[in-house]
């Protein structure tokens, strides 16, 4: 596969600095050698770009199998449609393939795949059509002793869980989601329940709430290292004034005007939050602090190696 293209894209580098370094490395030249002794051949990429360079080839590389892997999963569930295929190639991140991929990915069977197979869908396409109705005036039809429906409070948790699935496997909702939570959600932190000890080397992190995107890589290790240890425990959450925007962007996504839905409706999306959307948020979001922090730490090592390597000669002299 020719990575050249994008990978130019996305570092802001012409396209021939980018494809002879490619040229060097398919050749086994590793990134130290090339810096020092190609710069000619690079174009005089300097050491900061050639990282970078190889950092995003392993990951596009990834990326590209990734879809390769997709788009087969999908055509051998004759799901894929052009409009599906034409998003699932302009998916520029891992994150975004995964989530168009969401819908289609094999479940193990769940509440949902019960429900559906109880013949409820009908039910949540009727609640989803006149939001602002009980939806327990809709139960009576979809009662099925046999399928475990034997009751209208039964239809309605089967609804329920049918509708959060609905509610939630949309990629631009989740994309939407995770970019505020990046960007305006707090990492809090504080204490693992019997935990707290003023003595401890994460004492600073008993009360602590920082803005995702701006922890330092440094602070971050800290955290997750004080949360594997059993030490800490932590939770993202947007700010108090933005609290509710989850369950609006829920909403407009699936066109429902909050005020016009029910109390059962309000709660569903509540909990399409809370116990779906949320939880799978945070764990992606944590994934990628971790990355980018561990990505730090190497580049900040590799920098100490190569400046120690550097000034090795006029030590020895």
């Amino acid at each position: 596969m020719n990575l050249a293209p994008q990978l130019a894209k996305r570092l802001a580098l012409p396209i021939g600095q980018v494809s002879a370094t490619l040229k060097l490395i398919e050749e086994g030249a590793t990134i130290p050698f090339i810096a020092r002794y190609r710069k000619e051949a690079t174009g005089g990429l300097d050491d900061t770009q050639l990282r970078a360079l190889a950092e995003q080839l392993e990951y596009c590389t990834a990326l590209e199998e990734r879809r390769q892997t997709i788009l087969e999963q999908i055509r051998s569930q004759d799901r894929l449609t052009p409009e599906l295929e034409k998003a699932l190639n302009e998916a520029d991140s891992k994150a975004r393939l995964e989530d168009l991929y969401l819908p289609y990915k094999p479940k193990r069977r769940n509440k949902a795949q019960e429900a559906r197979e109880a013949g409820l869908t009908g039910l949540a396409e009727q609640v989803l059509r006149q939001p602002h109705l009980p939806p327990e005036s809709f139960a009576p039809p979809y009662l099925n002793p046999n399928k475990g429906i034997d009751s209208i409070d039964a239809a309605l948790e089967g609804c329920r869980h049918l509708l959060i699935e609905q509610l939630t496997e949309q990629p631009d909702l989740i994309g939407h989601l995770r970019q505020t939570l990046w960007q305006q959600g707090l990492l809090e932190v504080s204490a693992a329940k019997g935990k707290a000890d003023p003595d401890s080397k994460f004492r600073d992190y008993y009360e602590f709430a920082e803005t995702l995107c701006k922890i330092p890589s440094h602070r971050t290790l800290a955290i997750l290292r004080g949360k594997q240890l059993g030490e800490l425990s932590y939770r993202i959450q947007l700010p108090e004034a933005q609290a509710n925007e989850p369950i609006k962007a829920i909403a407009r996504a699936n066109q429902l005007r909050l005020q016009n839905a029910s109390p059962w409706l309000l709660q569903t999306l509540e909990q399409s939050w809370k116990t779906k959307l949320a939880p799978m948020l945070e764990n992606d979001l944590i994934r990628q602090l971790r990355q980018q922090a561990e990505l730090s730490a190497i580049d900040v090592f590799a920098r100490n190696l190569r400046d120690l390597l550097l000034s090795a000669p006029a030590v020895l002299m």
